[in-house]
């Protein structure tokens, strides 16, 4: 689930880009970068819960 919204947002970047609607697509493929960017952070210093 936490995975979907920035691939939702990639692909409302899709979507403006092929309307021409650069400025915006641009826009929202920022806010996904930065949703990754967010996400992997959160990813990669969350501990595991493994028990070996």
């Amino acid at each position: 689930m936490i995975m979907m919204l920035p691939f939702f947002t990639t692909l409302i970047a899709i979507a403006l880009s092929m309307r021409g609607l650069r400025q915006q697509a641009i826009g929202v493929w920022v806010i996904s970068f930065i949703i990754f960017l967010v996400w992997m952070k959160f990813h990669m210093t969350d501990t595991l819960n493994i028990s070996l």
